[in-house]
């Protein structure tokens, strides 16, 4: 039976995420340094102000939803803003380790980060991933989205 028999495309993404993980097994550990860093003191959903989302032409009525990932970590660290069933955004402050393992093992070869964005590079599932002064972020969502999210999140970090 072939990957497309198994359901096609998802099947690709959860080979490619379940690689990662098996290449990393600290993924995930919410302990000590694995910890990920996140600013406005540990509340990521503080990352876009109303004024940012008014520029990325976010609904008025959109209000981002505060997770954890991996769901053992001690505060949140994503936050993520859906509308109507769709959702535009999502950013997730990880620790080094995740960001070290996608760069290494998830990293796309078919799409090229923005060079002004540091450390930047897109995994394979469409997320855009850059460090900045000890943070570690992954934006995903629409893809009209990403990297003007990135950037304005490069500029507050």
């Amino acid at each position: 039976m072939s990957t497309e028999d198994r359901g096609g495309g998802w099947w690709r993404v959860f080979a490619a995420v379940v690689g990662v993980v098996v290449m990393s097994p600290r993924i995930g550990n919410a302990a000590g340094d694995d910890l990920p860093k996140v600013p406005f003191g540990n509340q990521p959903c503080q990352s876009l102000s109303a004024a940012d989302q008014a520029t990325l032409g976010f609904p008025g009525t959109l209000t981002g939803r505060p997770d954890r990932a991996p769901a053992n970590t001690p505060h949140d660290n994503v936050c993520t803003w859906d509308h109507g069933g769709s959702r535009y955004v999502q950013i997730g402050y990880q620790a080094k380790i995740d960001y070290d393992a996608n760069r290494s093992g998830n990293q796309s070869d078919k799409h090229q980060a923005p060079a002004d964005l540091p450390g930047a590079f897109y995994d394979r599932q469409g997320g855009l991933w850059f460090a900045k002064n000890g943070y570690f972020v992954v934006v995903s969502g629409k893809s009209k989205f990403r990297e003007p999210v990135a950037k304005i999140l490069v500029a507050k970090l």
